[in-house]
């Protein structure tokens, strides 16, 4: 080999780090400190692992995230709250609305319910004001008095004869100091041969049935009966002193007795009255066989 080949040979060995192992390997030898001193300069290179930077800054960077979690807790809650109060906002909202609902209702009840009642009582008032024209126009024919000597009595008139567009009937029994006092027969009824006119409240008979016989529908009093029978005193009819009061008097209507003064009870169809004067141990009439057509 020649001394070029060689050389080029060990230039091409140094350039890839091998030592050369001809007559050269002593030139070669000769950078082997230069190589230790690389080597002792590359010592710290090799060193610095050793100082566990790196777990530092593991450590560090293992420690950073922390903060992260404290905030992401907190955004969670802020947006779980701000769900809560949005809930909370959207409940309040359909209660407000459900009770407009409800109250909207019942207005509208209410407004239905005063239509209703306005409209029943316009019903009502506008009947009575027919029925009381009604009976106006009748009763103004009716309250002419036929017969100067029989003039009204109490509100009740003597017309010219019986009426039955109102005709009920009632019983009357007396008793004074125990004993049955009869009604008289006539009561109310012009004492001639041809009547000349009827009260609409009279007696045909001695039975105690008092009759009501009206021009109009009307509410008639006992009293009113007796302010007729004390007028048509005479000398077949007799009205007894003591019903010239109220006082002392027990009073019974279908058999059961009553607080009630006798003058305000009124005669109401088949109604049976017993009144009794000074009479312990009188048994009221409980049951009376009405006659056809009573």
């Amino acid at each position: 080999m020649s001394k070029q080949s060689a050389n080029r040979n060990n230039k091409q060995r140094q350039a890839n780090g091998k030592p050369a192992n001809n007559a050269t390997s002593q030139k070669a030898q000769t950078p082997a400190k230069p190589s230790q001193t690389s080597a002792q300069a590359n010592a710290p290179v090799i060193a610095k692992p050793s100082v566990q930077a790196e777990p530092q800054v593991g450590t560090m960077a293992s420690a950073k995230p922390a903060q992260p979690s404290a905030k992401t807790a907190t955004a969670t809650a802020t947006r779980q709250s701000g769900k809560q109060q949005q809930q909370r906002r959207t409940q309040k909202v359909q209660n407000r609305l459900e009770q407009q609902r409800i109250d909207a209702r019942n207005r509208r009840v209410t407004f239905f319910s005063i239509a209703v009642a306005i409209v029943l009582v316009g019903a009502l008032i506008g009947y009575f004001v027919w029925q009381n024209n009604s009976s106006s126009g009748t009763l103004a024919q009716a309250q002419t008095v036929v017969d100067p000597n029989h003039q009204p009595i109490d509100g009740v008139y003597c017309d010219a004869s019986e009426q039955l567009a109102y005709h009920i009937h009632a019983l009357l029994t007396i008793y004074i100091d125990g004993q049955n006092v009869p009604l008289s027969t006539g009561i109310g009824i012009d004492p001639g041969t041809t009547p000349s006119c009827y009260y609409w409240i009279h007696t045909h008979d001695a039975t105690g049935v008092i009759h009501i016989e009206s021009p109009t529908t009307r509410t008639y009093s006992l009293k009113q009966f007796f302010d007729i029978w004390q007028t048509f005193q005479s000398s077949s009819i007799t009205f007894p002193t003591q019903l010239s009061s109220s006082t002392g008097w027990t009073v019974y209507v279908n058999g059961k007795q009553v607080n009630t003064d006798f003058n305000h009870l009124q005669l109401t169809a088949h109604e049976l009255i017993t009144i009794a004067y000074n009479s312990p141990g009188i048994k009221p009439v409980t049951t009376y066989s009405w006659a056809a057509g009573l």
